[in-house]
């Protein structure tokens, strides 16, 4: 069964260039951009089960939001390199967006009005601190146990993971992931005008900023190092793939673009498209078609995406939901652990209607477990071998929740 798509998009790294893969292949307006408003999700929920691919500036967990599990995807870039970059595009004003009503923070604002160097920026990590760590794991706290789950999660459940030093890499692979056929993409959203202040940043600033930052460096090394296994692994079927990849978006590159300073969710120029097309369709695609197949019969499901929530604990018993998304006929095994220790087991399967009736695929999600006479401390509810975690979980104590 295939999911949709969704593309977590970590700010100035690539991701309108991206997206424009996504126009190519689906065509113009087939991107999904979850954006709150007053419906909530439910416009974009709905327009992604119809288009199939879409995403945004949102942390892993928006299967939670959908109730419907997705095929995630991700793009990251040197950290240094994407907070200098974030900083050039709120100082000239994200592009003119901002004069369009886009929003901005404070430190943007402060940017844009010239009263915030480039140093003071960069040494207070005024574009996010291990932003990586905190889209990628989804948790609140940013620590060590934050970067172990994100990196679970890059192995286990984002399906394609790349980096924006090496676009056509990245998207070689989406295609193959995808089941999408054009590996290509025109460059968009560039920050506009001459690259100014790098010079000006000090050793200082810059040091302080990788100490403050290193849970998200680790975490761009070991993109890389997936990235590079890939490579090793797949052989020469991808390198020939790809070395085609690059020749042919070299041609695209050529072409006169006119979103090159702007954001693709503005609206794709079509006659560019048919262009960009054009240029595609003089090249004998067969290297790509030959590796599109072989990753097709070599894709691996992610893990299973889940839901839930801890309800009551009372009379020794925990009570709540859990529902597993991707495969909704299957119980969820659930664990009670203090600290490392699991204390107690059990797993859904009790009617649940109410839960159905909220939107989730499956009505016997219920369950109830017995807890053991005498726990001591604080314990948490936790989906047996997953990063998953059941909302309301932990800590609780007997009768109360205190976290």
């Amino acid at each position: 069964m295939s999911f949709p798509t969704f593309f977590i998009h970590p700010p100035k790294c690539g991701g309108s260039t991206v997206i424009s893969c996504f126009d190519l292949n689906k065509g113009n307006d087939q991107f999904i951009s979850f954006v709150w408003d007053q419906d909530g999700w439910g416009n974009c929920r709905a327009k992604l089960l119809e288009t199939q691919v879409g995403g945004g500036h949102h942390p892993f967990g928006i299967h939670r939001v959908m109730k419907h599990p997705v095929n995630y995807c991700t793009i990251l870039r040197d950290p240094l390199a994407r907070h200098i970059s974030h900083y050039r595009y709120a100082a000239n004003g994200k592009n003119g967006q901002i004069m369009r009503g886009v929003s901005v923070s404070t430190p943007e604002a402060m940017a844009l009005q010239g009263v915030l160097s480039l140093d003071e920026w960069v040494s207070e990590s005024l574009g996010g601190r291990n932003l990586f760590v905190q889209m990628l794991s989804g948790e609140p706290a940013l620590n060590e146990a934050s970067l172990a789950v994100a990196q679970i999660h890059l192995r286990e459940h984002i399906g394609t993971v790349g980096v924006c030093e090496d676009m056509s890499e990245f998207l070689l692979r989406l295609c193959g992931s995808t089941g999408m056929k054009l590996p290509f993409c025109f460059e968009a959203n560039r920050i506009n005008g001459k690259p100014n202040g790098t010079a000006l940043l000090s050793e200082a600033a810059r040091q302080k900023f990788i100490d403050d930052n290193r849970l998200d460096y680790e975490l761009f090394r070991d993109a890389n190092r997936i990235v590079e296994a890939y490579a090793k692994e797949s052989g020469s079927v991808f390198s020939n793939a790809l070395e085609l990849v690059r020749v042919i978006q070299a041609k695209i590159n050529q072409l006169e673009n006119p979103h090159i300073y702007s954001a693709t969710v503005l609206g794709i120029d079509g006659s560019f498209l048919s262009r960009v097309h054009e240029v595609i369709r003089r090249f004998d695609m067969t290297p790509i078609d030959t590796y599109l197949e072989f990753a097709q019969s070599q894709r691996r499901p992610p893990a299973d995406l889940f839901d839930g929530f801890v309800d009551t604990v009372g009379d020794g018993v925990v009570r709540g939901w859990a529902v597993n998304l991707s495969r909704p006929e299957r119980q969820v095994p659930l664990e009670v652990r203090i600290g490392a220790q699991i204390v107690a087991t059990g797993l859904s399967g009790e009617p649940r209607p109410d839960v159905a009736s909220a939107g989730y695929p499956s009505s016997n999600s219920g369950f109830s477990i017995a807890l053991p006479d005498g726990i001591p401390e604080g314990f948490c509810v936790t989906i047996a071998d997953s990063t998953e975690r059941l909302h309301n979980a932990g800590t609780w104590r007997q009768g109360w929740h205190c976290e």
